[in-house]
């Protein structure tokens, strides 16, 4: 199969410091009715939006906008931008101010604009097909249906292009949740694969997580070609990592999260806290840099990472890769071979960065505003996902940088989990709303969404 790598807002306000829930546990005073909304901006695919502040007894923590009863967006400032809409489409808004104790005020004075004709960069969304598990693991299949696993039923799964079939294809054997994070995790297709028709899968086991492949032959997994390439990666119930990539070089790159124990961040000889390098055979890639020093450092491309779910090579080969942070900074970074990128030392900007054998971050984000579990590059443009920042970020690489990072459909679909280029050159995401911390299958409100890009 052919691989093509160069496929190619809000704005903040402080509102006030808000104590501790417990303080707000008697309040029952909704804040007041936002005023003044109106329209500040209408393109082809959004329309954005500025109201005067409410007030409140406490304080008040965001404001929700609807469409009808349907909540569209929501941001803590006093403007924000609904993106993801039609074209030549009237839409009708209005906006509540929510306090801490979730209070809502009275709806404000509906507005109304209509979208413009053409096509905006990051451009309409249509739903493909709900979703009651974790869709995790994302791939395409050489006729432009979608291959995903299902991080808690464990199952891998055949979507049309269209959403309107989708065939079990089946259950990956040895599959063990961690009532976390773990499970069914990263789905990628050998770059040969209409000829060898292998699919490559990270997944949680009994004892460790672990890289397997698996045929898939006359619609459904041959499990009986299983094959086990890698294992003893320390499994936790967070920080699992799990996303698998091919890149350029038909090497298979893995994303390892530190199994909670961050002292495994800054160990070449642990597989966590990585970025692996592996052959398709399972073989740890000859050039790789600390190959020499046998063991599993032979697998290690990069380290110095805490939990990483976002990898994507941009069109000159690069690798760039997300990374949650614990409770201050998330990351994008631009990785390089051996690099080590400063975990536990070092969260994005913060404590002991000026350590000159650590890489910097190329982008930081608060992880209230990120939280980033997926990543795609296409004409050299990032799109990450953010599960607790509810947003799409996008940024265009320029050099070793990007520009600003702009976030679109904050708070719109929910959180947004993974991100994969579609066979049309526009994006297929997926939310994780519900139930994605528990390894219950099928107790989720999840969604595949398709996002057009304007070229």
């Amino acid at each position: 199969m052919k691989r093509t790598w160069a496929m190619v807002c809000a704005i903040p306000l402080a509102l006030g410091v808000l104590t501790p829930a417990e303080a707000f546990a008697a309040d029952t005073t909704p804040p007041s009715t936002p005023t003044g909304v109106q329209v500040t901006k209408v393109s082809a695919n959004s329309v954005a939006l500025s109201w005067t502040a409410s007030t409140d007894d406490v304080a008040v923590q965001r404001y929700n906008v609807y469409t009808g009863t349907t909540l569209v967006g929501w941001f803590t400032g006093t403007s924000g931008s609904i993106d993801g809409l039609a074209p030549k489409t009237a839409q009708t808004f209005t906006v509540r101010a929510m306090d801490a104790a979730k209070n809502l005020s009275p709806d404000s004075a509906p507005v109304t604009a209509t979208t413009r004709r053409g096509h905006d960069s990051v451009g309409q969304v249509t739903t493909i097909a709900p979703e009651t598990d974790v869709p995790w693991g994302l791939a395409f299949l050489p006729d432009g249906s979608a291959l995903y696993g299902d991080r808690d039923a464990q199952t891998v799964n055949r979507l049309s292009r269209d959403g309107k079939a989708k065939t079990l294809a089946g259950k990956v054997p040895g599959v063990v949740g961690t009532n976390g994070e773990g499970g069914l995790l990263g789905l990628e297709l050998s770059p040969h694969f209409r000829w060898d028709h292998w699919v490559y899968l990270y997944h949680t086991s009994e004892t460790d997580n672990r890289i397997v492949r698996i045929k898939y032959e006359h619609g459904a997994l041959d499990l009986a070609s299983e094959q086990v390439l890698l294992s003893g990666i320390v499994k936790n119930k967070f920080h699992n990592g799990g996303r698998l990539r091919f890149g350029p070089d038909d090497k298979l790159y893995a994303s390892v999260g530190d199994g909670q124990t961050s002292a495994n961040a800054q160990d070449v000889n642990s597989l966590n806290g990585k970025i692996l390098r592996l052959n398709p055979d399972g073989s740890p890639a000859a050039d790789n840099p600390f190959y020499a020093n046998g063991g599993n450092a032979r697998y290690v491309w990069s380290m110095g990472h805490r939990n990483l779910e976002g990898l994507a090579f941009d069109s000159h080969g690069r690798l760039w890769e997300s990374e949650f942070g614990n409770s201050i900074l998330d990351e994008l970074n631009l990785i390089e071979k051996g690099g080590n990128y400063g975990w536990p030392a070092c969260e994005g900007t913060v404590g002991d960065c000026a350590n000159p054998a650590f890489k910097a971050p190329v982008r930081t984000w608060k992880v209230a505003d990120a939280s980033p579990s997926g990543i795609a590059i296409v004409h050299d443009t990032i799109y990450m996902s953010a599960l607790r920042g509810e947003a799409l970020w996008v940024m265009k690489i320029d050099g070793d940088t990007t520009s600003t990072p702009v976030a679109y459909f904050h708070g719109k679909f929910g959180r947004v989990r993974t991100v994969e280029p579609s066979p049309d050159c526009g994006l297929w995401i997926t939310t994780s709303n519900g139930g994605d911390k528990n390894n219950i299958p099928d107790d989720t409100n999840a969604q595949f969404l398709h996002v057009s890009l304007g070229h």
